[in-house]
């Protein structure tokens, strides 16, 4: 199964739950599980790690008015997972949807 969008991950599982994980990352950023939740729901995937069964949704946080990482495991057929969410910093991230320079020249 390839998962295009948000729209498919939701369309294929029957529930989406927020680990502990995600929402002790999520506090350390000043967010809530609600913010968690309202990102997936309005955000977009902008990775894909299929090896893992994973994807990385940036979607927004109303109250600050940024972007919010959250990586979300869909290896159980019955749930999403989301495991962790950050907000992306420099120079890691240019931008929501866009790895730094330095990641990039790593990774190659």
């Amino acid at each position: 199964m390839y998962i295009a969008d948000v729209e498919d991950l939701l369309t294929w599982h029957d529930r989406l739950r927020v680990s502990e994980h995600a929402l002790r990352e999520a506090h350390k950023e000043g967010l809530w599980g609600k913010d968690i939740i309202y990102a997936i729901l309005n955000g977009e995937i902008v990775e894909h790690y299929p090896e893992r069964k994973r994807v990385l949704i940036a979607g927004p946080i109303v109250k600050f008015g940024i972007p919010v990482h959250v990586i979300c495991d869909y290896a159980d057929r019955d749930e999403i997972v989301a495991v962790t969410a950050y907000i992306p910093n420099r120079p890691k991230w240019l931008n929501e949807q866009t790895r730094g320079s330095l990641v990039n020249s790593l990774s190659s």
